[in-house]
C-alpha cells in the first residue's frame, strides 16, 4: 500500500480487483475526493474511536464503499457529504461492534493442577470498585452466566451485561495504564 502523509493512497485496479466496474472519470473524481478528503477523514474518525490503524481502516472501507457506488457519488450534490455521512455511520457500526464485545480474559493453565491454580483477584488490578472487581471474578473465577449474575445483582440481563463489560472495559484501561507506568 502506498501512503502520503500517513494515510493510505487508494491504489486497486477496481475491475481486476474487485470486479468494480468504474469508468476513468469516476475513478479520477472518487480518486481526487481521496486525495483531497482521506486526511481530514482520518484524523476525524481517530478523534472518536481513539485508534488510528481502525481509523485508516474505516476511511479505506468508505472509499471502496464509494467505488462500488461510483454513480451515487459522482451525481451527487456534495460528494464530500456523502463520504462524511458514509464514514460516520461505519465508525458507529464499529463503536456498537466495540462496545457489545465481550472479550474474555483467557489464562492458558492446562499444564497446571486445578488446586494450585491462583484466583484471578491475584491479577486485577487496584482501582477496581469491589462490585467492579465481584463482576469479573463471577464471570472469570466462577464461569458464573450473565443470567445468574443478574439475579443475584436484581438487575436485568442487559444491564448485567453493560456492568460486566464496563468492569472488564476499566480492568483493561488499568493494565493498560500500569503496563505504560511499569515502561
Amino acid at each position: 500500500m502506498v501512503y502520503i502523509n500517513s494515510v493510505p493512497v487508494l491504489h486497486i485496479d477496481f475491475e481486476r480487483q474487485v470486479g468494480i466496474d468504474m469508468n476513468n472519470e469516476q475513478s479520477d473524481f472518487i480518486s481526487a475526493l481521496h486525495a483531497k478528503y482521506a486526511s481530514s477523514l482520518v484524523q476525524l474518525t481517530y478523534r472518536r474511536i481513539g485508534d488510528t490503524e481502525l481509523a485508516k481502516e474505516l476511511v479505506q472501507e468508505t472509499f471502496l464503499i464509494a467505488c462500488c457506488k461510483p454513480t451515487a457519488i459522482c451525481s451527487h450534490d456534495n460528494p464530500a457529504g456523502w463520504l462524511f455521512n458514509t464514514l460516520k455511520k461505519l465508525t458507529m457500526r464499529e463503536m456498537k461492534r466495540a462496545y457489545h464485545s465481550e472479550v474474555p480474559i483467557n489464562y492458558d493453565f492446562a499444564d497446571e493442577h486445578e488446586e494450585s491454580l491462583l484466583s484471578m483477584d491475584v491479577y486485577i488490578p487496584q482501582g477496581l470498585t469491589d462490585k467492579e472487581r465481584e463482576l469479573i471474578l463471577w464471570r472469570v473465577n466462577e464461569e458464573i452466566s450473565f443470567e445468574e449474575i443478574a439475579n443475584r445483582r436484581g438487575v436485568s440481563v442487559v444491564a448485567c451485561r453493560k456492568q460486566v463489560s464496563r468492569a472488564f472495559q476499566k480492568c483493561r484501561d488499568l493494565l493498560s495504564k500500569e503496563k505504560v507506568d511499569s515502561k
